[in-house]
C-alpha cells in the first residue's frame, strides 16, 4: 500500500508537540509523509520564523533521520492581506527546501473576493519560480467564505488557470460549514480538480462539531478513498483534535495537549481504515 498511495498526516493533530516527537510518532504510526500545519490562528506559537531557511534546515534533518517525505504544506491564512506576495514569499522558499510543491490554503472572507483574486494571480510568478501548486482548501468557518462549495473552488480556477493553481476539497471543512450540501458528491465531483485533498471526518456531539477518527464520523468515505486511490491523488488525514467548532462554525481550541497514546490511536484506526479500502479495490481487480 505505502509504495501506492500517498497518504501523510497532517501535523494539525500534534498540535503543542515538539518535532523531534512529532516525527518520531508519525513514523511509529507507519506512514511515510507529512504535511506541516503551519496555519495562522490555527496551530500554537506560530511564528513567522518558521518559514526560515534554518527551520527548513531542521525540517530536513529529521526527515532524513526518521525516513519521513512530503508533498504539502499547510499554511493558511488570509489571503486578501495587503502585500499578500512579500508575506509569501518565505512560505514559498522554505516549501521548495523541505520538497513540498503542495500549497495548502484556505481562502478569505466573501466580502473580501475581489483582493482575494487579484493577490492570487499576484501569486503565479513566485509559484512558477519555487515549482509550486497553490490548492485552494474550502472553508470549514465564515472567516473563509469565499470559498464555501464546490462551485465557488471552480469559479476561482477558471479564473486563475490550473497550470499553479488547484483545489484541496476537505470534505470535514463542507460539514461543518455546509452540511446541508451533499457532502461525498460534492468531494468526488471536485476530484479533477484537485491536487490535493484532505480527509477529516466530523461528528456533532454536544452541540458542536468534533473532529475524529476517519471512519467514526458522519462522512462516508468509502466512495471518496476510493476514487483518491484511483485518481492518484495525494492527501493527508487532517485531524486536530484540540479544535472543535461551534454548530455556527466558530473555531474553538480547547487547553491542554492531546495524550500522545489517544493521536497515536486514532492515527493507526485511521490509517487501517484506508489500508481495508484498499485492500477491497485490490481484490476487486484481481
Amino acid at each position: 500500500m505505502e509504495s501506492k498511495i500517498k497518504l501523510a498526516v497532517n501535523t494539525s493533530i500534534y498540535d503543542g508537540y515538539d518535532l523531534e516527537t512529532i516525527f518520531s510518532s508519525i513514523r511509529k504510526c507507519g506512514f511515510q509523509f507529512f504535511e506541516l500545519a503551519y496555519n495562522q490562528g490555527y496551530v500554537s506559537d506560530f511564528k513567522e520564523d518558521r518559514f526560515s531557511e534554518k527551520h527548513a534546515g531542521e525540517i530536513n534533518l529529521l526527515k532524513d533521520k526518521y525516513q519521513l517525505n512530503t508533498l504539502a504544506l499547510g499554511c493558511t491564512m488570509d489571503l486578501a492581506t495587503d502585500d499578500l506576495s512579500s508575506i509569501f514569499l518565505p512560505r514559498l522558499q522554505f516549501a521548495h527546501l523541505i520538497g513540498a510543491k503542495y500549497i495548502n490554503v484556505c481562502t478569505t472572507q466573501l466580502v473580501n473576493k475581489n483582493k482575494l483574486i487579484q493577490n492570487l494571480i499576484s501569486l503565479k510568478p513566485l509559484l512558477a519560480r519555487f515549482d509550486c501548486i497553490l490548492c485552494l482548501e474550502n472553508a470549514g468557518d465564515y472567516n473563509f467564505n469565499a470559498f464555501t462549495t464546490l462551485e465557488d473552488g471552480i469559479e476561482l480556477l477558471h479564473l486563475l488557470g490550473d497550470e499553479r493553481y488547484a483545489l484541496n476539497f476537505d470534505p470535514g471543512n463542507m460539514m461543518t460549514y455546509q452540511p446541508h450540501l451533499d457532502i461525498v458528491q460534492q468531494a468526488l465531483d471536485s476530484m479533477q480538480y484537485c491536487g490535493y485533498f484532505h480527509v477529516k471526518d466530523v461528528v456533532v456531539q454536544k452541540d458542536k462539531f468534533n473532529f475524529v477518527t476517519i471512519g467514526q464520523g458522519e462522512i462516508d468515505y468509502s466512495l471518496i478513498v476510493n476514487k483518491l486511490i484511483e485518481s492518484d491523488i495525494p492527501f493527508s488525514f487532517e485531524i486536530p483534535l484540540r479544535i472543535y467548532r461551534e454548530l455556527d462554525s466558530t473555531p474553538k481550541k480547547i487547553e491542554g495537549l492531546i495524550p500522545l497514546p489517544l493521536i497515536e490511536t486514532t492515527l493507526i484506526e485511521s490509517k487501517k481504515y484506508i489500508d481495508d479500502i484498499y485492500k477491497g479495490l485490490v481484490n476487486k481487480n484481481e
